[in-house]
């Protein structure tokens, strides 16, 4: 796709998280690439663990996210052949490019149907355009996620985009995707993935319920409130967070 070395100054970057920048190109409308936002010696961030001196033995250094990012796209894509049908709801994962930023990920570019960037949930909910029906599709994409048994590292409102490029709209997650375990555990057991999925969901609605309760959102459907101010409880509770009676009953109000 890439010859040698390409300089990312002539690209525009579209999105910056905790840990990577990502930037798009008029060229390539297709394409994202991802880099890490800052590295150390070996693609390391400088740590402030007390136990960062462990850090330089474990392979890959940062660059540890790009490589639990493939291996999900790859044990996903395996179960599927170019004749199925079913379609992933996680980008393509199309290769690697050297930058001035250092080694940069390649993935597909997850858009609207007019090309534009596909908004995240985040950005629905600040600009006050979340729905009932929004709510409904976590649910739905998280069965999915447990019926592919998909692993989720991380977990926000910023990982996950809402795309009508194929008529109609759907929900997919674009990132924070991989096994996070040294043991494996959640990409070895069903049951275990199962267990941090619900945790993971609930995750995102406390997320999403915080967003709503930031100033600078714009006020949302009545019914995603009264769903999600549950999840704004004081952090002392013990009570799980999925845990909340009867508040994601939504098919009836997305309907």
């Amino acid at each position: 796709m890439f010859d040698g070395k390409i300089s990312l100054s002539d690209w525009h970057q579209c999105a910056v998280g905790h840990q990577r920048c990502v930037f798009e190109h008029d060229l390539y409308p297709n394409i994202l690439i991802k880099v890490l936002r800052t590295r150390g010696k070996g693609g390391e961030r400088q740590s402030t663990r007390m136990l960062r001196f462990f850090d330089r033995f474990k392979r890959f250094g940062a660059y540890r996210t790009f490589r639990r990012e493939v291996d999900e796209f790859i044990e996903q894509a395996r179960k599927f052949t170019l004749a199925d049908t079913a379609d992933l709801p996680i980008p393509g994962v199309l290769g690697f490019v050297q930058t001035e930023h250092g080694l940069g990920l390649v993935v597909e570019k997850i858009t609207m149907a007019d090309g534009q960037l596909a908004p995240t949930l985040r950005d629905l909910a600040l600009a006050g355009r979340l729905t009932a029906r929004h709510l409904a599709m976590i649910e739905e994409l998280f069965d999915r996620f447990r019926r592919l048994h998909i692993v989720l590292m991380d977990c926000n409102a910023g990982n996950f985009v809402v795309t009508d490029r194929r008529g109609f709209e759907e929900l997919l997650c674009i990132d924070g995707t991989g096994e996070k375990s040294p043991l494996r555990i959640f990409a070895l057991s069903s049951r275990a993935n199962d267990f941090r999925l619900r945790q993971m969901r609930g995750k995102l609605f406390l997320n999403l319920a915080r967003v709503l309760n930031d100033p600078a959102a714009l006020p949302n459907e009545g019914h995603v409130h009264a769903v999600l101010k549950p999840y704004l409880r004081p952090k002392r509770s013990r009570h799980p967070l999925e845990v909340v009676p009867d508040a994601l009953d939504v098919s009836s109000q997305a309907s």
